[in-house]
């Protein structure tokens, strides 16, 4: 037997006794960009890329603020609804934003990578006019990409806490 031979015999061997080993998950085991986060029970701070926090004014409107830890910048996540003051973020029409009561309807927003697009309308969270300054209103805009459509969840809670496993925290 040729030395060629052998070496292809062994590398076909080879990838056989792998294939028979290989394991292709699920498509919902795989975490991609849009997954959903599950719900985090700590509010958490929901920072723009230019570092203010998105608070609720007192016309019930969100808006830009720095960043206090006061109630009305607090949101809890839970599975697609963002939750401000036991109230949900949702669209009402097609690109005003409104707190309204949670519903089954609520979980309209999905994670793309440091962006919250809303599945509803296909629209991102967004800081108006590219301005990242205090007051600034948030709207629904087309999803380009920007700056403005960036966001950061910020949690003062541990990690163990934010994944609900407390049991492990000795």
């Amino acid at each position: 037997m040729h030395h060629n031979t052998v070496r292809a015999s062994t590398l076909a061997l080879v990838v056989v006794a792998l294939s028979g080993c290989s394991y292709k998950p699920k498509p919902d085991e795989i975490l991609m960009g849009a997954a959903p986060r599950q719900a985090i029970d700590a509010p958490s701070a929901l920072m723009t890329s230019g570092g203010f926090c998105v608070a609720l004014n007192a016309q019930d409107q969100l808006i830009t603020q720095p960043c206090e830890k006061i109630t009305r910048q607090q949101f809890n996540w839970d599975a697609g609804a963002l939750q401000l003051e036991q109230r949900c973020l949702v669209v009402k029409g097609v690109s005003e934003l409104v707190l309204a009561e949670c519903q089954d309807d609520s979980r309209q927003w999905q994670w793309q990578a440091d962006r919250l697009l809303n599945h509803k309308v296909d629209r991102c969270l967004d800081v108006a006019g590219r301005r990242h300054k205090p007051g600034t209103p948030l709207r629904l805009a087309e999803c380009y990409g920007g700056a403005n459509q960036s966001f950061e969840w910020k949690s003062s809670a541990s990690m163990l806490e934010q994944l609900n496993l407390k049991s492990l925290i000795w």
